[in-house]
């Protein structure tokens, strides 16, 4: 039974239940109505509802807040406001809700007679508010509480009460909770160094190249980084850029002294001096005096190199050095990612290469583009007839960068040396756009074949508003013309669906086809590839929304590319935050959507949701690919996945097949996901959840946490891209 009371002022004994519902009133932008079983029934009209909770000063002590939303959203991402009588600032609370299920969390009420506000959404939706309950809970219990939380995490549990809470408040952010990075350094950094045999079986040689944006300090930074190396087999040469000042140069002199193994390169016999370094036996470190080198980098190099003595290119991780020389902004890198390389030089500019690719040439560019080393790169590529054998990345932090440049000017060169490089090998149909401030590379393939015929299938059953919803933004919104659209009707009884499903079948580019079998998504999906006409392939939810017109334009000209395997979009939720940019094999011990609860606007982990990419699966929401593929993979597994991750098994026998999956944030669409079929919350749902989740981990090994295109050191308990911490994941030292 619940308690209300008009009140909230006695002494209240651990378990009672308060129900808050009563006591709500309306204060900002919120339409409501109380039905018969006092639920809440809703509308915000703006994108911060608000409601206050009348006279509900409350003693001090710990609660537990039950909140059980239904709602046309599929997350909302709801909050509680504490309000000091003292004036003190208040505190936000923040608790996401997922629809239709039950969402809890701690409250911690410090001083007492602490006032309470409650907002339902942060968007615009209609809502039922079913419970709103708030239960006096012990200390001791919430203390448990928030240790179970945290450990769940891998997260650190404070002994001290106040540390704990804040630690535990955190987690319930938006976008997560955020490891500190000097505790990273402390607790994982040390044991992640090979053990070194003393070996120096591979010779370095190292060019620091020096332009007018080179300070002397600059350059001793980097100097003296590498003689405090603990690998002593390598040469250094500086390589001074044309109209560089005679002033540096004479200092650059007196930093070397004596020193045999630096060599300060003679203007006059330029290209013969490179010449000859470049002839020799030996792996060139390309290494500009923006960063200096972590003590055993070169030992690193040398142990991947002894590894894989194939391997053309190297690249590592590498963070920044603030202005107290405090490490900080760790860029944790992809490994081979081709289509994120083609978005932005990911890779950056400190890169062993091997011997005989780096010619008197690629130096010629040195003063002539501010993307030199994105040009180099491009131009060994060229050379390299299996990057996936020959291009390695090393996930330690093996530079520690102290300056930048300009990301415009850079981003402007590398468009311009992008196009030239399609130019060069005969892809001229092949556009590179860039604006200031975006922040990335738009690589705009062109369509081969000549626009072909795309079939796009959806499964539903009845849910007209949401079928009605999806069908028609595709027909309106859709600018590529050659698509054919397959609704595959599992068992609609709904009398106004089966009406309309006889309507829209009379369009041109509209077939209903019965499929009457129990709810099996791929056994559908599977159905409707037999019966498509298309040479592409498009699995589509009935849930989906299309935004971009473009969006199937850019979708085809990825899938017809013949190294494309799926071909993924950006989906989000009703209210503007990312639902789908990617899958990372590994989160939950199964695979999670890449920058979940994002908001549209934000770039992401080092930009990378606003780049194409690979990722190792993409979601079945929307989801392209060739016809031919589709069968010679074998489909879906309708026997093992007939719900869940299906699309990630697909995902991973195409990539297995020797395909590249590949997402690109420049097909965007609303997914209002899991609307149409619903939760698993009944026990036969979870049951047959459970046995899908099994099965992906036998069959896939996610459980391990491997994904070539995410970092071993980012969180795989959450999908936010954060530091991971005490996770038990093993990170490799190259891949």
């Amino acid at each position: 039974m619940y308690k209300v009371a008009k009140r909230l002022t006695n002494n209240i004994p651990h378990l009672t239940r308060l129900d808050l519902r009563p006591l709500l009133r309306p204060s900002q932008d919120i339409l409501t109505e109380a039905n018969k079983n006092g639920c809440i029934v809703g509308k915000s009209i703006s994108n911060l509802p608000l409601f206050t909770i009348e006279q509900n000063r409350l003693k001090r002590g710990w609660y537990m807040v039950e909140v059980l939303i239904e709602s046309d959203t599929s997350y909302l991402e709801t909050f509680f406001t504490i309000h000091h009588q003292s004036g003190r600032k208040s505190k936000q609370l923040n608790l996401s809700v997922r629809n239709g299920r039950m969402a809890k969390r701690l409250i911690w009420l410090a001083r007492g007679e602490e006032n309470l506000s409650f907002s339902p959404a942060q968007n615009k939706c209609n809502f039922i508010i079913k419970r709103l309950t708030l239960v006096r809970v012990s200390k001791l219990f919430a203390r448990n509480r928030m240790r179970a939380r945290l450990s769940c995490r891998s997260l650190s549990v404070p002994s001290r009460l106040t540390y704990r809470w804040a630690y535990y408040d955190s987690t319930f952010n938006p976008n997560g909770v955020r490891i500190s990075y000097r505790e990273w350094i402390k607790k994982v950094e040390p044991g992640l160094w090979p053990k070194l045999d003393g070996l120096t079986e591979v010779s370095f040689t190292i060019l620091i190249p020096v332009d007018q944006s080179s300070n002397l300090d600059s350059i001793k930074r980097t100097v003296y980084s590498i003689i405090s190396q603990k690998y002593k087999n390598w040469n250094l040469f500086i390589i001074p850029m044309e109209f560089l000042d005679r002033k540096i140069i004479s200092k650059i002199k007196s930093l070397i002294g004596y020193n045999e193994k630096i060599r300060l390169i003679d203007r006059v016999n330029y290209r013969q001096s490179i010449e000859k370094i470049l002839n020799k036996d030996t792996y060139y470190l390309m290494c500009p005096p923006r960063a200096v080198l972590a003590n055993k980098a070169l030992s690193c190099f040398e142990y991947i190199l002894r590894k894989k003595p194939k391997a053309k290119i190297i690249y590592s991780d590498e963070d920044m050095l603030n202005s107290a020389s405090r490490r900080s902004s760790p860029n944790f890198k992809s490994a081979w990612n081709p289509d994120l390389f083609y978005s932005i030089n990911y890779i950056g500019e400190f890169v062993v290469f091997a011997p005989g690719l780096l010619e008197a040439s690629s130096f010629s560019n040195l003063n002539n583009e501010m993307a030199w080393d994105y040009n180099l790169l491009l131009q060994i590529l060229k050379k390299i007839k299996k990057p996936n054998d020959s291009i390695f990345h090393i996930p330690r932090i093996l530079f520690h960068r102290f300056s930048d440049f300009n990301k415009d000017l850079y981003l402007e060169s590398s468009k311009k040396i992008l196009k030239r490089y399609f130019n060069d090998k005969g892809q001229r149909n092949i556009e590179v756009e860039y604006e200031k401030d975006q922040g990335a590379l738009y690589v705009r393939w062109p369509i081969l074949n000549e626009n072909p015929l795309v079939s796009l299938l959806i499964p539903t059953r009845d849910m007209l508003p949401i079928l009605k919803q999806c069908v028609e933004s595709i027909l309106k919104k859709t600018s590529y013309e050659n698509y054919e659209i397959l609704i595959l009707d599992n068992q609609s009884k709904d009398p106004k669906t089966i009406e309309y499903l006889e309507y829209i079948k009379n369009f041109n580019k509209v077939r209903v086809i019965k499929y009457d079998q129990p709810f099996n998504y791929s056994a559908i999906n599977n159905f409707g590839v037999k019966h498509a006409h298309g040479k592409i392939i498009g699995l589509i939810n009935n849930d989906i929304e299309v935004i971009s017109s473009n969006w199937l334009e850019e979708m085809v000209a990825h899938a017809s590319r013949p190294n494309i395997g799926c071909v993924g979009a950006k989906l989000y939720y009703s209210d503007n935050r990312i639902q789908h940019a990617g899958v990372v094999i590994g989160l939950g011990g199964l695979a999670g959507h890449a920058h979940k609860f994002f908001k549209k606007s934000v770039m992401g982990y080092m930009n990378r949701l606003i780049c194409t990419q690979n990722f190792s699966a993409v979601t079945a929401a929307c989801l392209l690919l060739r016809k031919e593929t589709y069968e010679k993979v074998g489909g879906l597994d309708e026997k093992n996945f007939e719900v869940a991750f299906n699309d990630v098994d697909l995902c991973l026998k195409v990539q297995k097949a020797g395909f590249r999956n590949l997402w690109t944030p420049f097909a965007e669409m609303y997914h209002h996901e899991s609307i149409s079929r619903g939760l698993d919350n009944t026990p036969e749902k979870r049951a047959r959840f459970e046995r899908e989740a099994t099965c992906l981990k036998n069959r896939w090994r996610t459980h391990l946490g491997i994904d070539p295109y995410y970092s071993p050191f980012l969180t795989h308990k959450r999908e936010d891209f954060s530091l991971g911490l005490n996770e038990d994941i093993k990170a490799p030292m190259f891949r």
